[in-house]
């Protein structure tokens, strides 16, 4: 369902895959012509607020919310494609992908024998943009344990993301959460077509080099350096694992009244990190992405 292969990873700064096309065309077709429309996101809102929200709008429909449900009810590519996201099938798409480079991006599971529960889905007030009590407590558990701790396999879960940003949306440089296995983002704004002012994601790299498990995942701007700018485009992909120099960001959305419509989509591990290093499993927690 993802038309990707290993041939379209990037290896530097970090090994990611950016991908026109990365649905079959008719596939795509059939997720924009029922993608969710304002009044549904306004509906969502109404009922959630801004808690767990990646815009900061309230505009975000995550799987297990009932605006989700009713989607995969009225539409059957919307059903398909979640349903395909929310199955081993993509944690086995990720490993055929990313195979040369699993034991070299600072894992601090084994990923092999994981395996996806489809039953599980992540409520939305754990994802706080500062860490809770529970995730310093996690954290600091972890640190002390981490030199008896042995790689073992993980249980995983899926998300699947609608977000509708608007003005003023915007991302420094970061990682996602440490219990992020992989990240792929799919676009479907043309940003040039409909006049998008900002909304371009950036790639950054580290400025000093280092082993992969000593990077922060939330450097100092004055630390990263912007080594690739993309406009949002229909059916773009950007597929990365989410290790600690995973570094991108989103610059400010300035346009008003035009939406940046994108998923985010992940697998992660039901641990507070996935990740070896300084704020994965041998120190702080990272902030919501």
């Amino acid at each position: 369902m993802l038309a990707i292969t290993a041939a379209d990873v990037n290896a530097a700064p970090y090994p990611h895959i950016i991908k026109d096309g990365i649905l079959p065309a008719d596939l795509f077709a059939a997720l924009r012509k029922d993608f969710p429309d304002t009044s549904i996101f306004d509906a969502q809102k109404s009922s959630h607020g801004a808690v767990g929200s990646r815009t900061g709008a309230g505009f975000d429909i995550y799987r297990g919310d009932p605006a989700y449900d009713e989607l995969t009810r009225r539409s059957s590519a919307w059903k398909d494609f979640g349903e395909f996201i929310n199955s081993e099938a993509f944690a086995d798409k990720f490993r055929e992908v990313f195979a040369d480079h699993i034991d070299d991006i600072g894992l601090s599971v084994d990923i092999r024998r994981s395996h996806v529960n489809s039953n599980y889905f992540e409520p939305r007030d754990v994802l706080t943009e500062k860490p809770t009590l529970g995730d310093r407590v996690s954290a600091a558990v972890g640190l002390l344990a981490e030199p008896f701790r042995s790689v073992e396999p993980v249980e995983l879960f899926t998300r699947l993301d609608i977000h509708k940003s608007l003005t003023g949306y915007a991302k420094k440089p970061h990682c996602d959460r440490a219990n992020r296995l992989c990240s792929l983002i799919i676009y479907f704004t043309d940003a040039e077509k409909v006049g998008l002012e900002g909304g371009d994601l950036l790639v950054f790299k580290h400025n000093e080099q280092k082993p992969v498990r000593k990077y922060e995942r939330y450097p100092h701007p004055e630390n990263v350096t912007e080594v690739a700018r993309l406009r949002p485009r229909e059916n773009l992909g950007v597929l990365f694992p989410c290790q600690n120099n995973s570094y991108h960001g989103v610059t400010q959305v300035l346009s008003q009244g035009i939406a940046r419509d994108f998923l985010y989509i992940n697998i992660s591990g039901r641990t507070s990190s996935l990740w070896w290093g300084p704020t994965g499993r041998e120190g702080a927690v990272a902030k919501a992405a």
